[in-house]
């Protein structure tokens, strides 16, 4: 049986204390990498305005690394990872994302497609019609 492959966003909050050029880019490696190995493929990557560096709405309290004690963040670098993948794979990209330290909050959205299923019901409509 052939899995459904869907679309998802992905969005990262980055810590600061990893937001320089080389801690972003090797998150985002480290989630890509991880999302390809499932079988997906990542279609975008966007980190420029809106997202980027930016105040966080509330204090995220956070382990920061060598630390015995939790940290409030008030900034977090956000970045938005747009692919496709098989709805069964989406918790292996979970874990790694949570094993990565530098990442202090994801979501996974399903981006609906709303105009892909109003075309093909409107073709097994003129489908059921033409039988009549």
């Amino acid at each position: 049986m052939r899995e459904r492959r869907r679309h998802y966003e992905l969005m990262i909050v980055i810590s600061p204390l990893h937001a320089n050029e080389e801690g972003i880019a090797a998150a985002i490696e480290r989630v890509t990498h991880s999302i390809v190995a499932s079988g997906g493929e990542v279609s975008g990557i966007n980190q420029t305005s809106p997202w980027g560096r930016r105040k966080l709405a509330y204090p995220i309290r956070e382990y920061a690394s060598g630390e015995a004690s939790r940290r409030n963040f008030t900034e977090g670098f956000y970045v938005l990872i747009t692919y496709s993948l098989s709805a069964a794979k989406v918790t292996e990209v979970e874990r790694t994302i949570k094993l990565t330290d530098a990442i202090m909050r994801h979501l996974v959205t399903v981006v609906e497609q709303k105009g892909v299923a109003v075309v093909a019901a409107e073709g097994v409509e003129a489908v059921a019609e033409k039988a009549e």
